[in-house]
């Protein structure tokens, strides 16, 4: 697997403004790092066997490790682009890990939201969300697919059309707890195969290469303040409405207001819970 290596230079401060209050800059230390998942440059994860991407997994837990060691490092985002569509100028399949020294905006509103869920409840929100998808609700209308650790589903505030969120079922906060917990190996296997599935199923909705974007959101690198409220997820934001060609846009009142559904949450997780999960290519 292999891994580019780019570190920032370092950042020169600009002076203070004696104007105005309003405008702030800081310098913000970090590394950023390119991760190609397979030597076949023409496949994708859908494409990918559970073991494959299973190695990617082991290779993300070991990146979180070596940079949790680094005193500036506060936060380790991993995320993937695939397809044009999404801005991709690669074709071969990788991820992006960008190493930060403070914690990024859509993480921080997260964490700030489940912490005032577990100061309110004294329970995780993810946990009660999870429990409630898979559990309470008896039909599931939103669940995609799932495994005894980890559930694949349509979350009830999705945006994008066939958004879906990968929740560990088990109260875990980061990659590590893939690493030291008992299951630890049952995790990551499960987590390779949940992928596996979902990856598929997405490309077999419209039997094409489904862009989009995916990204990991865990504790910061220095968890101790978020051991009870973090959760470890996986976001899929894909833009494709109803068709390979045909994206949504998030344009007018979605972007001036507030965002509309296409398709409802249950109907997104309906049609993606009824595509196959072998590839449309190996059919």
């Amino acid at each position: 697997m292999d891994i580019t290596w780019r570190k920032h230079p370092e950042y020169l401060e600009q002076s203070k403004d004696n104007i105005s209050s309003l405008l702030r800059v800081e310098g913000v230390r970090g590394e950023c790092k390119v991760m190609c998942f397979s030597p076949k440059h023409n496949i994708t994860v859908a494409e990918m066997s559970e073991d494959a991407i299973l190695r990617v997994i082991q290779s993300w837990i070991k990146i979180y490790r070596e940079m949790s060691t680094k005193s500036y490092i506060n936060y380790i985002q991993i995320f993937e682009n695939k397809g044009s569509m999404m801005g991709c100028s690669n074709p071969h399949p990788h991820c992006q890990i960008w190493c930060t020294e403070s914690i990024p905006e859509e993480p921080t509103k997260e964490l700030i939201s489940m912490n005032n869920y577990y100061k309110n409840n004294n329970s995780c929100l993810l946990c009660d969300y999870t429990h409630l998808e898979t559990i309470k609700l008896k039909y599931k209308p939103r669940v995609v697919c799932e495994n005894n650790s980890f559930v694949c589903l349509a979350p009830f505030w999705a945006v994008w059309p066939y958004e879906t969120m990968i929740i560990s079922k088990s109260h875990i906060i980061s990659l590590l707890d893939l690493e030291n917990s008992e299951d630890g190996n049952v995790l990551q296997q499960d987590l390779a195969n949940i992928i596996h599935r979902i990856t598929c199923k997405y490309d077999n909705i419209f039997e094409c290469s489904f862009p989009y974007s995916m990204g990991i959101h865990q504790a910061p690198v220095d968890n101790k303040d978020h051991m009870n409220d973090s959760h470890f997820h996986l976001h899929f934001y894909p833009p494709l409405l109803r068709s390979p060609t045909i994206k949504k846009f998030l344009v007018g009142y979605e972007l001036l207001a507030e965002p509309q559904r296409d398709l409802t949450p249950e109907q997104a997780a309906d049609r993606l819970k009824n595509c196959s999960e072998i590839h449309y290519k190996h059919k």
